[in-house]
């Protein structure tokens, strides 16, 4: 039998609905009893945001909005107007009804949010505050740099595969390749040296780029022990992809469960029913893609290990590969990993890796 999370409470006020956009911002007021008092719209800056609370004035009022990087200064000029507990944040794929409406408009969208909060049927994002706001920062600028640097360093791969050469060893960021690649890049005539020589300064400068926000994201880190914790006990989950997990997603025991958690980050199939005919659908992709970027690159950590806890994810990842394709199987294993993350923290369990990762061997020594 399925229960109410939590018990709708009729909001003795009136309610806000705000459909915001980048140079304007639709509004919807419904009074106590829900009937649409009156709407218009604002110019999307604090000007017009102020123009708003003086239509609101002194009223109790409770605010509804769509969660977006438009969005973000309007929920921290609300918060501090009206209090964080009467801000509400619609998660937008779980409104996806309102977007495949048939009567599509900016005021629709905002009295729908309005009504869906004043029901008390609202489907709400968890929006981060102060520090763990900062760190999300760190963490989602670090991996734009070393995105862009991984881009950079295949370019430069590539123009020396066109012209015969390569540089031995595996590891680019070695003193012997950095070496060799500048060798390369002044040897080279024409303009194949001048483009080795380019990418190879912009690769250096995102050096730089990476361990500012490297040492930006430690500094951050150093107010959430939980991060530490979640390093230390999962296995090839790193000071980055810990930090990524906690800045996307919070604190884990805030979840209900464990399936919870692991459906905040996406990496959980999907299923349609109809007739009786059942139906297995791929991942959801409804929770933070940084997030789910994480826990993959956690698996993908384990397959790297040679000793260790990490060495038994790899055994059960290899056991599937023979009859599985690699993404679902990482996508499976990164969900045990999260599931893992949940009861640490919820439950305080440590991660056992017999009941998560079952048929293989376990490895005590650490990786």
């Amino acid at each position: 039998m399925k229960k109410l999370t939590r018990r709708p409470v009729r909001f003795k006020g009136i309610t806000v609905g705000l459909d915001v956009h980048k140079s304007f911002i639709e509004y919807v007021i419904l009074d106590r009893r829900g009937d649409e008092e009156c709407g218009g719209r604002i110019e999307s800056s604090r000007e017009g945001a102020s123009e708003l609370l003086g239509i609101v004035r002194r009223r109790k009022a409770q605010y509804v909005l769509e969660a977006g990087g438009s969005s973000l200064w309007v929920f921290d000029l609300l918060s501090d107007h009206a209090g964080r507990e009467q801000v509400h944040v619609a998660q937008p794929h779980r409104i996806r009804p309102i977007a495949n409406s048939l009567e599509k408009n900016d005021a629709n969208d905002a009295w729908w949010l309005a009504y869906l909060q004043f029901e008390g049927r609202l489907p709400e994002a968890w929006m981060p505050e102060s520090e763990i706001r900062h760190l999300r920062i760190a963490t989602r600028e670090h991996r734009s740099a070393v995105d862009r640097r991984s881009d950079l360093i295949r370019r430069f791969k590539s123009h020396l595969t066109q012209e015969g050469r390569k540089i031995n060893g595996k590891n680019f960021h070695s003193k012997d390749a950095r070496r060799q690649a500048a060798d390369l890049a002044r040897t080279l005539p024409g303009t194949r040296g001048l483009a080795l020589a380019s990418l190879l300064r912009r690769i250096e400068c995102l050096d730089q780029e990476i361990d500012v926000w490297r040492d930006e994201i430690a500094r951050r880190c150093e107010s959430f022990p939980e991060v530490k914790v979640m390093q230390d006990a999962i296995p090839g989950v790193g000071p980055q992809t810990a930090a990524v997990l906690f800045a996307e997603l919070g604190a884990p025991s805030r979840y209900r469960s464990a399936k919870a958690y692991a459906c905040a980050t996406g990496l959980v199939p999907g299923l349609r029913e109809s007739g009786g005919r059942k139906m297995r659908t791929g991942m959801s992709r409804a929770g933070s893609r940084h997030a789910r970027w994480a826990l993959t690159r956690a698996v993908v950590a384990c397959a790297r290990c040679k000793r260790g806890p990490g060495v038994s994810v790899t055994r059960w990842v290899n056991r599937r590969l023979r009859h599985k394709t690699k993404k679902p199987v990482y996508v499976a294993a990164g969900r045990k990993l999260a599931e893992g993350i949940w009861r640490l923290f919820a439950l305080g369990e440590e991660f056992d890796l017999v009941r998560a990762f079952p048929g293989g061997k376990v490895s005590s020594k650490v990786a």
